[in-house]
């Protein structure tokens, strides 16, 4: 194998190094514990990665123009009291409307699009600082989550008038509504998990198959290059905010499910490890590097630790620091992974220009 080959192999390892992380991880609480390996709890990890996936999701598709948003956390809480205000009754805490679960579903969807098309406008039209803009907009909506809700937190009901207006067509108590079901329900194996799986494999194939996403990642490896290609970079960036809106609606909607309950705090401090998970995935912050298949295995591997640590009963105080470091870690490893791809770049353009002097001298010799 040429030293070329060899950097190109080496660089596909590195690229794909969380999968290495997920199964070291995964066969080491199998072996510290027996209750790790089993139906049940295996259940539990792909129900953890829900609301988490959709989050890593949506800061996958920032990350790789180069951009970030830091309001996903609050955009989870304000559409799950959103959806809660509009679902109960006024004696639950409502707002009495009890419209149909799925207008309601169709409601916080386009919510969360317009709060990320809103944060995208202000970034590309009017040229305000994404940190600014996104930390500002974590704390309007942080306030307006408090300032809607009742003071307290809101029971969805057991059942739910999902056509509206007539007769009641009802889901039974004993059975999970609709509304939960994407957060707990079970199909052989969890709804929320099999949700996940499928928008993060649409994903990878809208992001590396589609002229769409290679303009992300164009934008993201050098903006002033993509303009001057004739890519629409303001118009780009602008749309995969607006995703990045939907899909922390969607996480709202699967945390509001799973706990049955629209709480003010819901989301709270989640966006760093959405970072994280993120960036361990293979993402680069910086733009232009990663694909989102790597940011699910981010994803399994947040999920993976949360759960095998409370199996083995660590203290949450030390889960706390086991999160720290786990941000650290993706830091880390986020920086060796760019040194080495600019060293490799840098030898395979090198290699490429002495077999286009060999050639041209090769060329004048005959």
């Amino acid at each position: 194998m040429t030293q070329t080959g060899a950097n190109r192999y080496v660089s596909v390892v590195v690229d794909n190094l969380i999968w290495v992380f997920v199964l070291v991880t995964f066969i080491a609480f199998s072996l510290l514990s027996d209750k790790f390996f089993t139906p049940t709890n295996i259940g539990n990890i792909l129900v953890r990665i829900g609301a988490l996936g959709m989050l890593v999701l949506s800061q996958s598709y920032t990350f790789i123009t180069g951009n970030f948003d830091l309001s996903v956390e609050s955009t989870v809480g304000f559409t799950a009291m959103l959806a809660g205000l509009l679902l109960v009754a006024p004696a639950d805490g409502g707002w009495g409307t009890q419209l149909p679960v799925f207008v309601v579903v169709g409601i916080i969807l386009i919510v969360g699009g317009f709060i990320g098309l809103f944060n995208g406008t202000l970034i590309t039209r009017v040229g305000v600082n994404n940190l600014i803009v996104t930390i500002a907009m974590l704390f309007i909506l942080r306030g307006a989550t408090l300032g809607i809700s009742p003071g307290t937190s809101i029971s969805l009901p057991a059942e739910f008038n999902l056509m509206g207006g007539g007769p009641l067509l009802r889901i039974p108590v004993t059975d999970i509504p609709f509304w939960a079901y994407i957060g707990r329900g079970n199909l052989v194996i969890p709804i929320s998990g099999v949700f996940v799986i499928i928008a993060f494999l649409v994903a990878f194939i809208h992001t590396r198959y589609t002229q769409f996403g290679r303009n992300m990642y164009a934008i993201g490896a050098d903006s002033d290059a993509a303009r001057a290609a004739g890519i629409k970079v303001k118009r780009t960036v602008t749309l995969v905010y607006l995703i990045a809106g939907v899909c922390a609606a969607t996480a709202g909607w699967i945390a509001a499910g799973r706990q049955g309950t629209a709480i003010p705090n819901l989301g709270y401090g989640q966006i760093f490890v959405v970072h994280a998970a993120t960036i361990i995935g293979g993402i680069s912050f910086t733009g232009g590097r990663g694909h989102v298949l790597g940011s699910f295995g981010g994803v399994l591997l947040w999920s993976i630790l949360d759960t095998g640590l409370l199996i083995l009963q660590v203290s949450p105080f030390w889960i706390e620091v086991s999160r720290g470091l786990l941000l650290l870690f993706a830091i880390f490893i986020d920086a060796l992974r760019v040194r080495y791809q600019r060293r490799v770049a840098t030898q395979l353009a090198l290699a490429d220009t002495t077999i286009g002097l060999e050639d041209r001298k090769l060329s004048y010799e005959s």
